[in-house]
């Protein structure tokens, strides 16, 4: 039986959840966390087969022609993160219009390290990459997100939008 998406249209945040809208992500981060949502469900439902999602999406609204490059570049970084924690990582349904107008507490640490990453901050991108995976070896991560960093800027150029989340330091 299919469930219905109709009681989430008016969800509303949880104390520390962010609406999309106002959580300041710029149109790089919304890429990676659209994609990486698709991946996240793919690991939480396989028969989903929501990786291929991920990969036409990347496809969609990557420039140039490394967009499928850039989908495993955000696969790698999710996996990386998925070997180094021993929890569950709490993300919202990228097909359900109003779970994906949240953005959950693991989706906001995860974001955190790419923006860190982007920005040049090795230290608050160490911190929550640790945050994010429970203590574990994150080493893996960082090097994984900055890969993916590289790769954006390289897709999206130079003058990529990029902001600083008061919020996230």
């Amino acid at each position: 039986m299919k469930r219905s998406n109709e009681a989430c249209r008016h969800r509303r945040p949880s104390p520390k959840e962010y609406l999309l809208a106002t959580a300041g992500y710029d149109e790089v981060e919304k890429t990676v966390l659209e994609i990486a949502r698709h991946y996240f469900q793919t690991f939480a439902i396989p028969q989903s087969q929501s990786w291929l999602r991920a990969l036409q999406r990347a496809e969609a609204v990557i420039p140039g022609d490394q967009a499928s490059n850039i989908g495993l570049d955000i696969l790698a970084a999710v996996q990386a993160m998925r070997t180094s924690r021993s929890s569950c990582f709490q993300f919202n349904n990228p097909l359900c219009q109003g779970c994906a107008k949240i953005v959950s507490e693991h989706e906001r640490q995860f974001l955190a390290v790419f923006q860190a990453i982007r920005h040049g901050r090795e230290g608050p991108a160490r911190t929550h990459a640790l945050i994010l995976c429970e203590g574990n070896d994150h080493s893996n991560l960082i090097h994984r997100m900055s890969i993916l960093a590289r790769s954006m800027e390289e897709a999206f150029g130079k003058d990529a939008p990029k902001v600083s989340l008061p919020h996230l330091v």
